[in-house]
């Protein structure tokens, strides 16, 4: 079964897949603006309680507020061992975007108004040899549709490539859950409240079966090549890594 996160590492690099199936522990690594992100990710969670209200700032507060307190009993791993002044600073940063949230939460308030089926459900396909968890699936038309929260930067116009094969995973195992077609997804893009719509496409279900179909060749021991993108810079397996080329992985 190949989790939808294993598509986007693949994204990154094949070869973090590689690494991860030969059992190799992730070195730890965290980025910039991590504790930021998972605030704003819980956030986000909660944007359909303001969204479409008069007083939208201070409800957005609140939730900080509340979160700021929560964070580390949902995070209990990942925030173990951080202090808690930087909690307390990540929440500072977040509550200073807010003002731009808001303003643009207004504009979507359309989409914050259907009903919530359920966040981060559990969704497997056998059919499909798929697995993962969408941060949400929202009713519209009747029809379950999932939608996914990023926290990082967003395009100028449309999502990115990497967030729309993602999209396209869920959707597909969505319709295997519900017996449904599932035409569109939606990506939130959390440091500005802004939503954008997705139209699941053909090629994009191709593709995401593709890649499902190379992550299992990399499980049963192929090496694939290193893209030339490849972040090795923030990678944890930098240290394994072989770069060098093989004749077989130069045609994967």
């Amino acid at each position: 079964m190949i989790h939808v996160s294993e598509i986007t590492t693949y994204l990154k690099c094949p070869r973090m897949c590689y690494y991860t199936s030969k059992g190799n522990e992730l070195l730890t690594y965290t980025p910039p603006g991590y504790l930021e992100r998972i605030i704003l990710k819980e956030l986000a969670l909660t944007y359909g309680l303001a969204a479409g209200k008069e007083d939208i700032l201070s409800i957005l507060n609140s939730e900080l507020d509340r979160i700021s307190k929560e964070i580390r009993i949902i995070y209990r791993a990942e925030l173990d061992g951080v202090e808690d002044d930087a909690l307390l600073g990540a929440a500072s940063t977040v509550r200073s975007v807010l003002g731009d949230i808001c303003s643009n939460l207004s504009l979507n308030a359309g989409y914050y108004a259907n009903s919530q089926v359920e966040i981060e459900p559990l969704l497997h396909s056998e059919k499909f040899g798929l697995s993962g968890s969408p941060d949400r699936l929202i009713k519209i038309d009747e029809i379950p549709v999932p939608s996914i929260i990023k926290t990082g930067s967003m395009p100028e116009n449309g999502v990115w490539q990497g967030d729309r094969l993602q999209l396209t995973a869920y959707a597909m195992l969505v319709e295997d859950k519900y017996n449904s077609v599932v035409e569109r997804g939606f990506v939130e893009y959390a440091r500005w409240g802004t939503v954008r719509e997705v139209t699941i496409k053909r090629h994009e279900r191709r593709k995401v079966l593709q890649i499902r179909d190379r992550i299992k060749k990399i499980q049963d021991g192929f090496m694939p090549e290193r893209p030339k993108d490849a972040p090795c810079e923030r990678c944890g397996f930098a240290g394994l890594c072989e770069v060098k080329s093989t004749l077989a992985s130069r045609f994967f």
